[in-house]
């Protein structure tokens, strides 16, 4: 994807709080952007683009499931090839729960994040 296609005609669509920061969820035409700032420096930070194709397996596999992981997400879709590493997983977690369908469950010791898929 050009750099110009990634950020063109971008829709912010809501925040997800994780463990240690806010991520803040756009959404272009074909795929999600997920940014987060550092907490040290507000002027800094990293996104990441996730497929929207992505975004949508993981709600239709995972639909009214609980206590999925990043881990879980990445493993049980290898074969599709939507998820790169565990780290697209989880930033695919996070643009669902930014969506609202999703939800972090904190009832878990601290670790890995746990999702709620509604």
């Amino acid at each position: 994807m050009k750099p110009q296609e990634a950020v063109s005609d971008l829709r912010f669509e809501g925040e997800a709080q994780g463990t240690r920061q806010t991520y803040y969820i756009f959404r272009g035409k074909r795929h999600f952007l997920v940014l987060s700032l550092k907490k040290d420096d507000p002027s800094a930070g990293n996104f990441n683009i996730i497929q929207a194709e992505a975004v949508a397996y993981a709600r239709e596999k995972f639909r009214g499931e609980k206590g999925i992981t990043a881990k879980r997400l990445y493993e049980e879709s290898r074969r599709t090839r939507h998820f790169k590493d565990r780290f697209a997983a989880l930033n695919t977690l996070y643009v669902l729960a930014a969506l609202g369908e999703a939800a972090i469950d904190r009832r878990y010791k601290p670790g890995a994040l746990v999702f709620n898929i509604s």
